[in-house]
């Protein structure tokens, strides 16, 4: 044979071995990753964000082959949702994502150690936490000392909602920003009629405790003087009781009114509520159960403001269980829902969302298809609930003199006297 001959054949020989290598080490591979586990999360929120958090899930769980996400909802009926979860969290339960409701819920979590501080994870993740506005900044400051034990993906807010064809049959101009004032003024005027065929003026739900003008003047309920708090209860005696423009506390109270489908009848012209109001009333279109003609406007603002103002701040968190052994893939996946990509799809549903950008926005305002939804993004935020945490313990107190004022068995003197003795002893304890 040739020389030639003999080194070619050595070659082919050579070329087949590697060949065969090669596609042994690729084979293995595939093995390995297709039999490699994917970790699995149980997540648990409240059935209220099933229909949303289940397309945030969706997203997630197509974006990262190798993370599943399992969504567990309990009902937040009574508490029971806090007293579930913190069963789950003593019990051991297979519990490694959860949502908290409120900044009060959030200090009680935090400060029981059921949440995984995760302020080491956000620095190193180098996440833009002002996307999510002061706020949030304030009641980290207060509530956690600066640490971050979760991070927000909604957030709240009042605004004015009215029904455009009241305002289009009395010829009335559609609302804009108003003072408190030229709002009950304007309830007034569009108040008519008498029994069950009246139409309010306005509606102010009877679970609205926050006293929101007072609150625009930078006072709140845990302030030494509470003048502007006591203004705002005879600002709400007026509208209930002196204008008769709005459905009265008392009957509210006495029929268990539900706020949405009062609106909802046609005989309210304008409703104070907040956020959730425009996927409320948007779920309730499509499902054929009112086909009104709806709009909004800036929360009206006390005689002096200018800008607009209106109260809530962010409401809704999510957070990682300490005993979770799945770390790395929970927070992976507490990134996603309070990023702006997971936030955009939250916007998708009309609902608001804590992340601020263009692009949370965008989806937002496309969403709701209601011109006056931008003001949501233009008005500063004051916090409604401050972060200490006895807030559950001095609203109650409050909450209990307020009913005393609004069925009119004491004035706001001593509504104010009495809640200033009984939350000093709220405090202190």
């Amino acid at each position: 044979m040739k020389k030639g001959s003999v080194i070619s054949i050595l070659l082919i020989i050579v070329l087949v071995l590697a060949t065969v290598g090669c596609s042994s080490k690729k084979s293995s591979e595939q093995v390995n990753n297709n039999t490699k586990e994917k970790v699995v999360l149980e997540y648990y929120t409240w059935t209220d964000e099933e229909d949303y958090m289940r397309k945030v899930i969706d997203a997630f769980n197509a974006k990262n082959s190798d993370i599943e996400v399992n969504l567990n909802t309990i009902s937040n009926n009574s508490n029971e949702y806090n007293t579930k979860i913190m069963n789950n969290l003593s019990g051991g339960s297979k519990m490694d994502v959860y949502s908290i409701n409120g900044t009060s819920s959030l200090g009680l979590y935090a400060s029981k150690n059921q949440l995984l501080d995760l302020s080491d994870p956000i620095k190193q993740a180098n996440l833009d936490i002002g996307a999510y506005g002061p706020s949030f900044q304030d009641i980290i400051q207060v509530l956690t000392k600066g640490k971050y034990y979760a991070l927000p993906y909604r957030t709240s807010q009042y605004a004015l909602f009215y029904n455009k064809a009241i305002f289009d049959k009395a010829g009335v101009a559609y609302p804009t920003q108003m003072t408190w004032d030229e709002y009950a003024d304007l309830a007034k005027s569009l108040t008519k009629g008498d029994g069950v065929d009246k139409q309010w003026g306005g509606y102010y739900a009877d679970w609205i405790t926050a006293p929101l003008g007072a609150l625009q003047k930078g006072s709140t309920i845990l302030d030494d003087n509470l003048d502007n708090l006591a203004e705002w209860l005879n600002f709400q005696d007026r509208i209930y009781y002196k204008d008769q423009s709005h459905m009265s506390y008392k009957q509210m109270k006495a029929e268990s009114v539900d706020w949405i489908k009062q609106f909802e009848s046609g005989n309210v012209a304008m409703l104070i509520n907040g956020e959730w109001t425009v996927n409320m009333l948007k779920a309730d279109i499509a499902a054929g159960k009112t086909d009104m003609d709806f709009d909004m406007a800036p929360l009206p603002l006390p005689t002096g403001e200018k800008d607009p103002i209106t109260v809530g701040g962010v409401s809704t968190f999510i957070g990682i269980n300490p005993s979770s052994d799945k770390i790395d893939a929970a927070f992976k996946f507490v990134q996603f829902v309070t990023g702006e990509e997971g936030e955009a799809i939250i916007a998708d549903s009309s609902v608001l969302p804590a992340y601020s950008s263009e692009k949370t926005k965008e989806s937002f305002l496309k969403a709701t298809g209601i011109q006056g939804s931008s003001f949501f993004f233009e008005a500063k935020t004051v916090v409604e609930n401050q972060p200490i945490p006895q807030i559950d313990e001095v609203n109650r107190v409050f909450s209990e003199q307020r009913d005393l004022f609004l069925f009119q068995e004491q004035n706001a003197e001593k509504t104010i006297q009495n809640f200033l003795d009984q939350r000093q002893a709220v405090i202190d304890q």
